[in-house]
């Protein structure tokens, strides 16, 4: 009678958890399902670049998406369960022939392929994928699992982008960086266009103007200019003639 009793309650709640996924939408089912896949695919590609990496920095992402998809499978599991809804146990298709081309890889040549499509090309989609759920998930709970499940995310593609970068030999590129020394100084002065010699005429007092010299010197007194004043002008002879005693 005790086992009778048993076995009724395990169907009860069977058939309350399958009534439960009926209600839930299939297209936020197929959410859950594919939350769940990210996850399990990025804990298996990181097992694998702890095994094979021998880069620290890469090693040390390897393990944080171990530890942050662990809790994140954690998460989409507790609400697939509350739902009713039965979650995949391994990474799909695509992602076991990605770890089988990873295996075949080691040294730089396999940090980068890791970095590139288990950090920057997966993340870039489940960024996008857990942003699409909260705009189209019917279910509250579902929606809310993407908002919480996106930050780490993010964070998680900004971190692999830096480091794919980095093993790819890219530095950033930098703004602002003063001209060397000894480059050539500018000739044009700093008063306006041409110096402080105003209009960009030139300082030197022979100016140039349409290939013709212009001089711009003040001549000197010239002795027949009619000045009769200069003591050698002949003209003062007659004018101021010599005192006779």
């Amino acid at each position: 009678m005790k086992q009778l009793k048993i076995a009724v309650a395990i169907a009860a709640l069977l058939s309350a958890a399958g009534v439960q996924a009926e209600n839930l939408a299939k297209a936020d089912q197929t959410m859950l399902k594919q939350m769940a896949q990210a996850n399990i695919a990025e804990i298996e590609a990181g097992k694998i670049a702890l095994q094979k990496s021998q880069n620290s920095e890469v090693k040390a992402f390897a393990q944080q998406m171990i530890d942050d998809h662990t809790k994140g499978l954690q998460e989409v599991q507790a609400v697939a369960q509350n739902k009713g809804v039965t979650l995949p146990t391994e990474p799909d298709a695509q992602h076991k022939a990605m770890a089988k081309k990873l295996n075949r890889l080691s040294g730089d040549a396999f940090d980068r392929e890791y970095a590139a499509q288990a950090g920057v090309s997966d993340h870039k989609k489940t960024h996008a994928y857990v942003q699409k759920v909260q705009t189209d998930a019917k279910d509250a709970d579902v929606k809310a699992l993407a908002g919480k499940l996106e930050p780490t995310v993010a964070k998680h593609l900004s971190h692999v982008e830096t480091l794919s970068a980095s093993l790819d030999g890219v530095s950033p590129r930098t703004a602002g960086t003063p001209p060397p020394v000894g480059a050539a100084a500018d000739t044009t002065g700093t008063s306006g266009a041409a110096g402080n010699t105003g209009a960009g005429h030139s300082a030197n007092p022979d100016a140039t103007y349409s290939g013709k010299t212009v001089n711009k010197r003040q001549p000197k007194a010239d002795k027949t200019s009619g000045n009769t004043d200069h003591p050698d002008n002949p003209a003062n002879k007659d004018v101021h003639p010599p005192v006779k005693y």
